[in-house]
């Protein structure tokens, strides 16, 4: 779905916010900066402003398959009961018991009713009713899914929508029609339900079809937790025309400091590589902090900078670096100071660095190489350092201004985008 990536830094935005939480919102000024320089943004809320400074970039709606969008909608669960009481998902006891606590996603925010997402009448209200002719409306063009996850991650709300008290003790269940329970979905929480999970591959390829039918694109947010050869992965996959990747290369600022990391870097080629070859765009999301207003891990839990030109040299050459490395010509990459509806860019982003010379190449464990016409990026994914020998028939310059000396010694966790010429002699 993107304009070819090669020899750029395809960028993404994640989220302009809408202003009704503790998060404070893009302003329209702050979007017309950002946009210009974006293929995309992932949940955005002022569609309008991001169409006018950038048309034809990929302007999605955010929704999650597993409830309604009273945004959009405006319904909440008086309206539920009184229309559509056995479309209301519940939750059940550790032990299976069924109860009358709502079946929320973990953080829920809104006043969004959890619904039998495996129903084809709902799918149908939740898409044909409400989205689709909203996103036409609104000046979308393709609508944002998340927590696409094929485990059962919907826990026990003992309150309301809008007074939430979670209970993860309980799953996601079933039905309730009249004293008649409707048994759905296995638990406990985090479980890989195949019930759960036929329900959430089904919804995003029926969403899918919807959506294109409308002349529109998807993009799911989907969590990895197996290999992209799992049929149910590879099914999702197929429907999808963009997967963001939220873990990214940071995982959230812990990337330096995961004794896992190398393992989890190794997963996510694995996953870059096979979306791209697929046709899907790998949407990385290098958050670099905890959460919002959260620590940085990796700068001894330092408080998180607001201002992209905030972030330490290091970490962004790790953000650009990984990037370089992975993308095919169908990868954008969002590196945030913190986490969604953060202003991003910097201006080394727009940097070209010209096409690949071949694919990226192990040099030892857990250490990349990738050379391009106009640089040289290197990654040192593993817990010890690495010492590079770079060419003496090329002068080189890195992205960020970071000293070089040759050898290069690279740092456990640690990349580096080395501007040169003729990088692929």
């Amino acid at each position: 779905m993107l304009p070819d990536t090669n020899g750029r830094f395809g960028l993404i935005q994640i989220f302009d916010w809408d202003g009704t939480t503790s998060h404070t919102p893009l302003s329209s000024s702050q979007i017309e900066s950002e946009a210009p320089h974006e293929d995309a943004v992932w949940g955005a809320f002022n569609p309008a402003a991001w169409n006018a400074a950038h048309p034809g970039m990929f302007v999605s709606r955010y929704t999650l398959p597993v409830q309604d969008n009273n945004s959009i909608s405006g319904h909440d669960l008086s309206w539920f009961q009184t229309n559509h009481p056995t479309w209301i998902l519940y939750a059940c006891q550790s032990d299976g018991t069924p109860t009358h606590d709502l079946a929320m996603a973990p953080g829920a925010a809104w006043p969004d009713v959890p619904l039998d997402f495996s129903n084809p009448a709902v799918i149908d209200y939740q898409l044909n009713q409400e989205i689709i002719p909203y996103l036409k409306a609104h000046g979308y063009n393709t609508l944002a899914v998340d927590n696409t996850d094929l485990l059962n991650y919907l826990i026990g709300n003992s309150g309301t929508p809008t007074q939430v008290h979670a209970n993860s003790s309980e799953y996601g269940c079933g039905t309730w029609n009249g004293g008649t329970f409707n048994r759905l979905f296995g638990g406990p929480y985090g479980a890989k339900d195949p019930n759960f999970i036929a329900a959430m591959v089904k919804w995003v390829q029926t969403a899918s079809s919807d959506v294109h039918n409308a002349g529109m694109k998807i993009i799911i947010n989907h969590p990895l937790y197996s290999a992209p050869t799992d049929p149910n992965e590879s099914a999702m996959l197929a429907a999808a025309d963009g997967m963001v990747f939220e873990r990214g290369f940071t995982d959230y600022g812990k990337y330096s400091t995961e004794p896992s990391f190398a393992n989890l870097f190794g997963f996510a080629l694995t996953w870059a590589q096979y979306a791209q070859s697929h046709h899907v765009a790998f949407l990385i999301t290098d958050y670099l902090c905890t959460g919002w207003n959260g620590t940085q891990p990796f700068n001894n839990n330092a408080p998180c900078p607001t201002d992209p030109s905030q972030i330490p040299a290091p970490q962004v050459d790790w953000a650009l670096a990984t990037y370089a490395l992975v993308n095919n010509g169908g990868a954008d990459v969002y590196i945030s100071p913190q986490t969604g509806q953060m202003m991003s860019y910097r201006p080394e982003y727009s940097t070209t660095y010209g096409q690949p010379c071949g694919a990226y190449t192990q040099l030892t464990t857990n250490v990349y190489e990738r050379k391009f016409q106009g640089a040289l990026v290197l990654v040192n994914a593993g817990t010890s350092s690495y010492s590079a020998a770079l060419s003496s028939s090329h002068t080189y310059r890195d992205i960020e201004g970071r000293a070089l000396s040759n050898p290069l010694m690279l740092a456990p966790a640690d990349g580096y985008v080395l501007l040169t010429s003729n990088g692929c002699s």
